[in-house]
């Protein structure tokens, strides 16, 4: 029932026969002072656009915003923010409503005329804690909730580990301008314990170069190349070209415990 809800509030994703090429997915990655949007506050957004499954690093998003309780010295190793970079953040409720804005300008098609826009579906790493402070922060701001499409690449490692590489009988192979992944990138995927299935370590099984960890701005973009990286080995499971309605089924079948992948969370 949570499941169905949650979809029902995201009323603007993409039809489910959507290729996942005609999509715009936003990358989006957060720092926060501690892990519980009670008690702890947003330190740094980042986010970058994947448009037809291609970085678009000409348009990223970055902000800094002035937390409300204070940063915990234990926390800087982790996010490398000190307490006077913090200090000399922005207003929270200034960042999440350029946030929206951005967003909104994703969601724009060039050269359609006012008003065409087509969905923004959300990606990231354990997702759910992101969209946490993401509405934890808009509610002590005095905004107003938002709902996007979302995609957990976590979820989306887990179906594509759990399946392997193997075509479905029948099915064929996928088309020739599509990535054709070795198996050997299966086996590495295969070779990381669920306990130890970090954003870091499932990059570097792909073939990522891991640079600037638990930067929001770096962890968006390398969370977008794992995303990149997976959906080939997807397609590669299904025999053919991913549609929108692949990754919520995908999310569906992953174990996931909380999350809800491939329906809509406030912001």
């Amino acid at each position: 029932m949570k499941r169905l809800l949650r979809r029902l509030l995201s009323g603007s994703g993409p039809d489910p026969a959507t290729p996942l090429r005609g999509v715009v997915f936003v990358s989006l990655d957060c720092e926060m002072t501690g892990l519980n949007p009670a008690r702890d506050d947003l330190l740094a957004v980042g986010a970058v656009v994947l448009r037809g499954m291609r970085l678009d690093l000409s348009a990223t998003f970055r902000g800094l915003l002035r937390p409300v309780c204070p940063v915990r010295p234990e926390g800087v190793p982790v996010h490398g923010i000190l307490p006077g970079e913090a200090a000399h953040g922005d207003e929270a409720a200034e960042q999440l409503a350029r946030l929206d804005a951005w967003l909104a300008g994703c969601a724009a098609v060039p050269g359609a005329g006012n008003g065409a826009a087509v969905p923004v579906v959300l990606l990231g790493w354990c997702l759910g804690l992101d969209e946490a402070f993401l509405a934890a922060g808009r509610k002590r701001a005095g905004l107003p909730a938002r709902t996007h499409p979302r995609c957990d690449v976590l979820d989306l490692f887990r179906h594509v580990r759990a399946r392997g590489g193997a075509a479905p009988s029948g099915q064929g192979t996928m088309p020739p301008s599509g990535a054709s992944p070795a198996p050997s990138t299966h086996a590495a995927l295969a070779d990381i314990p669920l306990k130890d299935a970090d954003l870091y370590a499932v990059a570097r099984a792909l073939g990522v170069d891991v640079h600037g960890a638990h930067d929001a701005l770096g962890d968006a973009c390398l969370c977008a190349q794992v995303f990149q990286r997976l959906v080939p080995l997807l397609e590669r499971g299904l025999g053919r070209r991913a549609v929108w309605g692949d990754l919520t089924r995908a999310a569906d079948a992953a174990t996931c415990g909380a999350r809800n992948g491939g329906g809509g969370f406030g912001l």
